[in-house]
């Protein structure tokens, strides 16, 4: 599985711009058992300056990136997301040492020489995420 991600990784990277985008918008949507405790630790992970939106009852929508939501649904029983979200920062150390004072575990750095460097973690509820920096 982590050879397949390091190779997802490696090809995001290398594919570099698309020629154009078919979507305006994209909307990821993650199960978490209890809308009110996931939105405090999502709101940890993506900072202060985060909007947040609350459509509808028991719906919490980060803004991850421009044109990108990360929508939190409450799901009955034990569910979680079997896709691992990824975001990119600007400086691997940096953004691991941010959330860490937030007390955000988010992994190992791994790097896969001028390519990329990636970590793999989860939230809460076994939510499978990530961050990658490239060169």
């Amino acid at each position: 599985m982590r050879m397949f991600a390091k190779a997802a990784l490696a090809l995001l990277a290398m594919s570099g711009v698309a020629a154009a985008e078919p979507f305006g918008e994209v909307t990821i949507g993650v199960p978490v058992p209890s809308i009110a405790e996931a939105e405090k630790w999502y709101a940890s992970f993506f900072g202060p300056d985060v909007e947040v939106l609350h459509p509808v009852p028991g719906i919490a929508e980060f803004k991850a990136a421009s044109g990108v939501w990360l929508q939190l649904f409450e799901a009955e029983g034990e569910q979680r997301s079997a896709t691992i979200v990824r975001f990119l920062v600007d400086d691997m150390a940096a953004a691991q040492a941010a959330l860490s004072e937030r007390g955000i575990d988010s992994g190992e750095a791994i790097e896969v020489l001028e390519v990329v460097t990636f970590s793999e973690f989860a939230d809460p509820y076994g939510n499978p995420l990530g961050l990658y920096d490239l060169p």
